[in-house]
């Protein structure tokens, strides 16, 4: 990996490799979800580190590169850390990288297109999917082919989204912190391709219904990173932002 002091572990027989180092799961403990901003590749300290600092109390960081929520709803030992955990963190991720009844994705690799299902061929009769490995290649292929026809493809992807994310809201105990960790504000319509790609303030409303609560963190990104990448300073501010919303209730 580039960060050279990057390792990666795994948590029971999880077959994914989540960021180093592991952390005790025999005490109390947060366990935080997300995607590619929580595992944090080129940031030294993510935020989970910064937010035990904090608290005092163990974080798991369970992040990984362009997760959606079927990775860890599949995971049968993140269910578990989850279910036990004090506390989580749910990052909330893009809409795009979810098996759906237009396309499947890879079950840990959620931005690896698979194969695309019937009702997606039905679709899209037009449209060659040979050589589209992964979902943002697929969802600009269909919009410019046809941003009519696409609508039918994002309404499937968000309702899709708002039930996994419930999910992964009802298999916690303890409180879930809503994290928004993104370049645009949450209050803001939907663009397709921005971060969170396709998610709506309706849907993130639909999760606060389910009991979660919101914490707001937006960021500009660092030069020469990926595009749209946090840096140590915006992680900082997640992790200030976190720990004044768990308060003192975090055991």
């Amino acid at each position: 990996m580039r960060n050279a002091r990057l390792t990666t572990c795994n948590y029971g027989l999880s077959r994914v490799a989540f960021r180093g180092p592991r952390r005790p799961t025999d005490g109390a403990y947060v366990a935080c979800i997300g995607s590619s901003e929580t595992f944090a590749r080129n940031v030294t300290q993510p935020f989970p580190n910064l937010l035990e600092d904090r608290t005092g109390t163990v974080c798991i960081n369970l992040g990984q590169q362009m997760a959606g929520p079927d990775l860890f709803l599949q995971d049968d030992a993140v269910r578990a850390l989850i279910h036990d955990a004090s506390a989580m963190v749910l990052q909330v991720m893009g809409a795009a990288n979810l098996s759906n009844r237009f396309y499947k994705v890879h079950p840990r690799r959620n931005d690896r297109f698979i194969a695309p299902k019937p009702a997606l061929r039905q679709l899209y009769p037009d449209v060659d999917f040979t050589g589209v490995a992964f979902t943002g290649h697929l969802l600009t292929k269909l919009v410019e082919k046809d941003p009519v026809r696409f609508s039918q493809v994002r309404a499937v992807l968000q309702r899709s989204w708002v039930r996994r994310m419930r999910q992964l809201v009802g298999l916690a105990k303890g409180p879930v912190h809503l994290l928004w960790f993104a370049p645009r504000d949450p209050r803001s319509p939907a663009v397709d391709g921005h971060d969170p790609n396709l998610v709506t303030p309706k849907m993130l409303g639909a999760l606060e219904e389910a009991g979660a609560k919101l914490t707001t963190v937006i960021y500009e990104g660092c030069p020469g990173a990926l595009p749209q990448s946090p840096d140590a300073d915006d992680h900082r501010r997640v992790a200030s932002a976190l720990s004044k919303a768990m308060g003192r209730g975090l055991k």
